[in-house]
């Protein structure tokens, strides 16, 4: 079947009404991975398609496997003494236009990067070799001021600095925070959208979800996201509300439990549980997988041996769909769009069963049909800003383009679509 995303407002097409799923076919990338601990994806060779990245901590490896296009993948070493490897980033460290890699070693307390020559051949730069219990790192402009810097998290003590570049890959370390202590992951983006970045951390042993505030100058004030969130162990930001400010989705293995924390628009956050029995949550992400305007949340569930994801209704109510069980300590999600296809993947790292895989989508949404059929039943304006004045005379019913029906009376903006006694008759445009 063919899909059609509507990537663009101004393409009008004839849709089909079906009912909103999403299959998942799995592809194994690695099977034999030892204590698979982490996996993201990025266009590391720049040729136009989704390559995987991945640790595995008891061969202190650090890979790239390569995809040809059709997602094929060949396995690429980037460094295999990497002792205790348990985190990897990818971003262009320093602006060259290729690809560098980031990465945290748990056992040999350090922190790295990657140098990529432009042919995939990386040259090693250790940033700190006594960061205790390397287990988190991310590249990002934390000043921001052009260029690329580095911030990490240590488990043990829960350590948090970040290493500021002078734009020649010199790197200077500066302390975030000290004593959150079981510090799993950090989180770096610009939570209070002031124009520079703050921080995040989930400490298993604080039992608690908190955030660094950064004044604009790189001093940072540590700021409480959730306390009595036991064994927190994952943190990301996101709008899930569409409010127009960044919400915090969160996991705690200690009760089985992924949550999301609405912020009030100053930075107050009140938890919003998404599910109670997810056992021993380990990973958390939040994408729109559904392509439905809203965003869900996916998870990983170290000893539910489960990949899952919630699916937002649109007002924050969560459904949950399980895309993959039987996979042994699963450990860490991410989503993407692997297969170039326009929707949105699943990859996952499952350190028990050793294994990275990622999940295809077969996402159903809106059939290519006849731009004419429209034409000759449209009835409302193609644009509207509030609500959408529907007759009474006509049993009319309003979809949204995963093909699933919606209340007009409480409807954000999107792409929605008109049926008129029975047949898809009009796209509608709703800006506010």
């Amino acid at each position: 079947m063919k899909k059609i995303m509507l990537a663009s407002l101004f393409l009008v097409m004839f849709p089909v009404y079906l009912q909103a799923q999403i299959g998942w076919t799995e592809h194994p990338i690695a099977t034999d991975y030892n204590f698979a601990s982490w996996v993201y994806a990025i266009d590391l060779d720049q040729d136009s398609d989704m390559d995987v990245l991945g640790t595995s901590y008891w061969d202190n490896e650090i890979t790239w496997w390569e995809n040809d296009g059709s997602q094929n993948f060949t396995e690429h070493i980037i460094d295999d003494s990497f002792y205790g490897a348990y985190c990897v980033h990818a971003i262009d460290i320093d602006g060259d236009t290729d690809i560098d890699v980031v990465g945290a070693a748990t056992d040999s307390n350090i922190v790295a990067w990657w140098e990529n020559d432009g042919n995939e051949n990386f040259t090693y730069h250790e940033l700190s070799g006594i960061f205790a219990s390397a287990i988190s790192a991310q590249g990002i402009d934390v000043e921001p001021d052009g260029d690329m810097d580095i911030v990490a998290g240590g488990y043990l003590v829960g350590q948090i600095s970040w290493w500021e570049n002078d734009g020649n890959e010199n790197f200077t370390e500066h302390s975030i925070g000290l004593g959150f202590p079981s510090l799993w992951r950090v989180y770096a983006c610009d939570l209070d959208e002031d124009g520079d970045n703050d921080v995040l951390g989930a400490s298993a042993s604080a039992h608690s979800i908190d955030w660094w505030q950064n004044d604009g100058n790189e001093n940072f004030t540590q700021r409480s996201v959730a306390s009595g969130f036991t064994q927190a162990c994952n943190v990301y930001a996101i709008n899930i509300d569409g409010d127009a400010d960044m919400d915090v989705v969160g996991a705690a293995q200690g009760m089985n439990r992924v949550s999301w924390f609405e912020n009030d628009g100053n930075e107050n956050f009140i938890e919003r549980i998404i599910d109670n029995s997810f056992v021993l949550a380990r990973g958390v992400f939040a994408i729109d997988l559904d392509d439905d305007n809203d965003v869900d949340v996916l998870g990983a569930a170290f000893h539910g041996y489960e990949f899952a994801w919630w699916e937002n209704d649109g007002f924050e109510n969560f459904l949950k769909h399980t895309i993959a069980l039987n996979d042994s300590n699963a450990a860490v999600v991410y989503a993407v769009d692997v297969d170039n296809d326009t929707d949105i993947d699943v990859l996952g790292a499952s350190s028990g069963s050793n294994k990275i895989a990622w999940w295809e989508s077969d996402l159903i949404g809106i059939e290519e049909g006849s731009e004419a059929a429209i034409s000759e039943r449209r009835l409302f304006p193609t644009i509207v800003i509030g609500q959408i004045q529907l007759p009474s005379d006509m049993d009319v019913r309003l979809y949204d383009i995963s093909g699933r029906e919606v209340n007009n009376d409480e409807l954000r903006p999107g792409v929605y679509f008109l049926e008129i006694d029975g047949e898809v008759a009009q796209k509608i445009i709703k800006v506010r």
